[in-house]
């Protein structure tokens, strides 16, 4: 008996996290989110998202959101630590990529707090979505946590 799946574990290797992702309308997503979209490109291991989000009206954006809510993410789906500039912020991540899978770890020090976060992007057997599971924590003992989910357009 042969199982074939949608979408083979050679492609998501090879870029099956790649195309256009919008936030799901169905989506809990908190206010400023609804119209959040990413495009997400997969060469090998190198993957940059870019979003498009609407700014948020008093110019900041929830530390749980810090990396998701910005222009442009580099991330090295091999483990190695890349750095981005997040607004005033410098975020160092280290990211793996296992089949549907995406994990993500970073830090960033914000306004003198160490701040660090995970996240979880996971594509559905058909390919057609894709949730990312927020886990955030910082020094002060802040905690947070979300999960939106997106659709493949």
């Amino acid at each position: 008996m042969t199982l074939a799946l949608p979408l083979a574990a050679k492609d998501m290797k090879d870029g099956g996290f790649t195309g256009k992702w919008v936030l799901d309308k169905h989506s809990n997503a908190p206010q400023g989110l609804e119209d959040l979209e990413q495009k997400i490109k997969q060469n090998g291991n190198d993957v940059t998202i870019d979003s498009k989000f609407p700014e948020p009206k008093n110019a900041i954006v929830p530390l749980l959101y810090l990396g998701v809510l910005t222009t442009s993410l580099h991330l090295s789906g091999d483990g190695s630590e890349v750095q981005n500039q997040i607004g005033p912020f410098q975020q160092g991540s280290r990211t793996t990529i296992n089949g549907n899978q995406m994990e993500t770890d970073w830090t960033a020090m914000v306004n003198g707090d160490q701040v660090q976060g995970h996240w979880t992007r996971t594509i559905s057997p058909d390919g057609k979505h894709m949730t990312l599971a927020i886990k955030e924590s910082s020094t002060q003992g802040q905690h947070g946590e979300a999960e939106l989910h997106f659709t493949r357009k």
